[in-house]
């Protein structure tokens, strides 16, 4: 079982506020689900460079990255005990770098997808260009959000799987194994629902294990 270490609230927050603001799929996301993308509508386009639609963007912006932060928590935690198991460095690297590549793909994302807005509102008219070209942008940035970030992050869930034997529930590790395999399809945006789903569930573990650890500290210390 996890050998609970100090910070592990503070992964399992960063858990469920990556899975609330910043997954690729999450409660911010659907704030700016306007965003223009998939089957092409003009209306969608107008909507989000409009200026009335810009202080959203900028806190959905905040938010995000925030939820970035969360996730990168919650990647250096998990590091920390896989990497203290004899023989398993390896594993915590591999499983480190892709979910911090997923990380930064997805702030990126997050970057981009806010900043058409930001740019259509600091240039006014001398840099308006036609909806079709911010149709492109913005596809193009979900796909960094979407595909480079969800993709990396399932093959971090993948890699984490194995690594995590006998340190996580198996329970959680099965449910890994699945998120992992159907966020290499984010791309096809409905996969991607799963991510989120399972920062809430690790969070909430973490949280609940870190609670329970430290009680059992206690009982220990007063039986002694």
């Amino acid at each position: 079982m996890l050998r609970i270490r100090e910070g592990s609230a503070l992964a399992g927050a960063g858990a469920i506020a990556f899975s609330v603001f910043a997954a690729p799929v999450s409660v911010v996301s659907l704030v700016v689900q306007s965003a223009p993308g998939g089957t092409y509508s003009d209306s969608d386009v107008a909507n989000y460079i409009s200026i009335g639609f810009l202080p959203t963007v900028i806190v959905t912006g905040y938010l995000a990255l925030a939820g970035v932060l969360g996730l990168i928590c919650l990647l250096a935690y998990l590091r920390e005990v896989i990497g203290a198991e004899p023989g398993r460095n390896v594993a915590a690297s591999v499983f480190w770098a892709a979910g911090l590549a997923a990380a930064a793909s997805i702030a990126v994302g997050w970057g981009l997808l806010t900043g058409i807005a930001v740019a259509a509102a600091e240039g006014g008219s001398a840099a308006s260009v036609s909806h079709a070209v911010i149709y492109v942008l913005s596809d193009t940035s979900k796909n960094v959000l979407f595909g480079s970030g969800g993709i990396l992050f399932g093959f971090a869930l993948i890699a984490l799987m194995p690594a995590s034997r006998g340190l996580v529930p198996n329970w959680l590790r099965w449910l890994t194994l699945i998120v992992g395999v159907l966020a290499l399809a984010s791309p096809a945006l409905f996969p991607a629902f799963a991510i989120p789903v399972w920062g809430v569930v690790i969070g909430v573990w973490l949280i609940a294990a870190g609670r329970a650890s430290r009680s059992a500290t206690v009982m220990t210390q007063r039986s002694a």
